[in-house]
């Protein structure tokens, strides 16, 4: 087992896939198959990543970036095999922290000096200030939306508004639903970095709902809460109602600060919505 085990907490989401989560905020999903694994996401960058998959699964690992935000692109560098959207893809073939822009620089050594603040410890000799997110190589998601794993294939399902790119993996053999930040941290949704768009979020929670309704899935397995599903899957309509009165004016709203600036909060049910301050 690699050197930074105890920085992550796994765990079983189905029998073909595990939940892997570090600094109890960010989250990744190892996907099994007859010959390959698939890892969605790979969070902040602090442990050994591909050490802790490599030990889990014994066939190759692709990793499945769903969007270049900081915190899934974290270890990156680490793997060999990198897909990504082609809207995110930047002419090199190199993802960034700054691929999209540079409202994210600044966020891992944020991330760790508030993790250290807060008493936490961070694994090996990492200092607070020298965390960094190397650049890594990738190559675009297939042409035909779907990733083989031997036997079977996850199909590529776009959730753009959050990033421009951002998708999830829907896996058919377990009905899960792999969304990324299509719902965010508390069930809240954000909407407020440059490249966000309003509009063509209110488009993907209207699939997220629709692929619900067909039976696609059962679980919704998003990267930082608890899978979702049965009863609680209703959040989707609450929310799709709720960006639709948000994007015809219709909400009322107050102007919050965040680490990335000013924005609007909206308030729909137990959940905040944070978007640009004008849409």
């Amino acid at each position: 087992m690699n050197a930074t085990d105890e920085w992550y907490d796994v765990s079983r989401i189905t029998d073909k896939s595990y939940s892997i989560l570090e600094a109890d905020d960010y989250g990744m999903f190892l996907i099994e198959g007859e010959d390959r694994a698939v890892l969605v996401d790979a969070g902040a960058g602090v442990g050994d990543l591909r050490g802790l998959v490599t030990d889990l699964v014994d066939t190759p690992i692709t990793l499945v970036v769903t969007h270049t935000h900081w915190d899934h692109i974290g270890a990156a560098s680490q793997f060999d095999d990198v897909l990504v959207s082609p809207l995110e893809l930047p002419p090199d073939g190199r993802i960034r922290i700054d691929s999209l822009s540079d409202e994210f620089v600044h966020r891992p050594t944020q991330f760790t000096n508030r993790w250290v603040d807060a008493g936490n410890e961070l694994p090996g000799d990492l200092a607070p200030d020298e965390h960094t997110i190397d650049p890594a190589d990738a190559d675009p998601l297939p042409a035909d939306g779907l990733i083989d794993l031997g036997d079977r294939s996850l199909e590529v399902i776009e959730f753009s508004g959050h990033a421009p790119g951002h998708f999830g993996l829907l896996d058919p053999a377990t009905k899960t639903l792999y969304g990324g930040d299509v719902i965010h941290f508390d069930h809240n949704l954000y909407i407020m970095f440059e490249d966000c768009d309003l509009e063509a979020y209110v488009d993907s929670m209207a699939r997220l709902k629709e692929l619900r309704d067909d039976g696609a899935f059962d679980v919704l397995a998003t990267s930082h809460n608890e899978p979702i599903s049965g009863d609680d899957l209703g959040i989707v309509d609450e929310l799709l109602d709720g960006l639709r009165e948000i994007a015809a004016g219709e909400r009322e709203y107050e102007i919050v600060e965040t680490d990335w600036g000013e924005a609007r909060s909206y308030e729909i049910g137990d959940s905040e919505v944070l978007t640009k301050t004008t849409i």
